[in-house]
């Protein structure tokens, strides 16, 4: 299409436009009215924004417990991309928007019925009310519009604090049953050492009191006993080599064995109390690098946007529902001659 038939076009438009100016103008007073209308109907919207920033996940105990000396990870540091997404996840997850719900009542303060479809109603009105921006710095703005200024403050401050409670009930599960592995594993250990130890004070009773030490005293005795002709320690000391002879083997394997428990019980034990302090213990999940405050201004609805596009909107449909008659009353002429 040249210049020419474009300029043809463009004054043929006017020229309908003209001819058309009665319902056109009709058209476009009443979506302006209307529009304004509803515009002055709704209910003003006011918007707070939160800023957080992920922090790197590790576990409290890696982080604080156990040592690792030049090579220890810093937990003031903030997270990195995977941390961030880690935290979106979160912050969109159901559990966080029904625990945010519930402490608010949204399910009345955002007119959502609760019948079957209580849950899908809610996730549009989020949806609608709640945005979360990650920016460049690799922070995350929590944006949210709620009816009353201090109410959209109380709302995104409360998903930032929810992330906390989302990511521990998270991990909570995996932490107890660790913990209770770990800890049947620690209490056996000690419960072996016990019965090892006991076993051992029973051989002591038989004047067994450290094999390798007693036969070479005991053998050494025997010698000079048997040099000086004393049939007195002779006997003794046969006896006492006999009962080494006898409960010697037992000695010696319930030694080494409690010498293996005592070697493991120090891993052990550390990684019971690591256990335990990451089961009862948990880091916060985010900076808050802006806690939201009441923001006087009202960011919805934008009232001239709404009624510009509605009337233009109207404006623009008039014409071509218009052109189509025309065109539809040129073809059924055509199709009756």
């Amino acid at each position: 299409m040249n210049q020419i038939d474009i300029n043809n076009s463009s004054e043929q438009l006017l020229i309908k436009i003209i001819k058309w100016r009665k319902p056109i103008m009709i058209a476009s007073i009443a979506a302006f009215i209307i529009s304004t209308t509803i515009a002055f109907l709704l209910a003003p919207q006011y918007r707070s924004v939160a800023t957080i920033f992920p922090t790197r996940s590790f576990s409290v105990s890696k982080l604080l417990i156990e040592q690792n000396i030049g090579n220890q990870e810093d937990y003031m540091q903030i997270g990195d991309d995977d941390d961030a997404e880690k935290l979106l996840q979160i912050l969109n997850s159901d559990d966080l928007k029904k625990i945010v719900a519930e402490k608010f009542n949204l399910w009345q303060r955002w007119k959502v019925e609760k019948d079957k479809y209580a849950e899908h109603y809610l996730k549009l009105k989020w949806e609608n009310h709640v945005r979360y921006k990650r920016t460049d710095f690799n922070s995350i703005k929590v944006e949210v519009c709620d009816y009353t200024a201090n109410g959209a403050a109380e709302i995104a401050n409360s998903i930032t604090d929810v992330v906390d409670q989302i990511k521990d009930n998270m991990t909570k599960d995996v932490a107890t049953k660790a913990y209770q592995v770990v800890k049947e594993e620690y209490e056996n250990t000690i419960s072996r050492m016990n019965a090892l130890e006991d076993s051992l004070q029973v051989l002591r009773g038989f004047g067994i009191l450290d094999y390798k030490t007693d036969v070479e005293a005991y053998t050494k005795s025997y010698a000079k006993a048997l040099e000086k002709g004393n049939s007195t320690g002779i006997k003794m000391l046969e006896e006492k080599l006999t009962a080494l002879k006898k409960y010697g083997g037992a000695y010696n394997q319930i030694s080494e064995n409690l010498r293996k428990y005592r070697f493991k019980f120090p891993v052990i034990k550390a990684k019971y109390d690591e256990a335990e302090v990451n089961m009862n213990k948990s880091l916060p999940f985010k900076f808050v690098v802006d806690k939201a405050t009441p923001n006087e201004y009202k960011a919805k609805p934008v009232r001239w946007l709404i009624i510009m596009l509605s009337t233009a909107s109207a404006f623009a449909l008039t014409i071509i529902l218009l052109v189509l008659g025309e065109r539809y009353k040129s073809l059924k002429t055509k199709l009756n001659s």
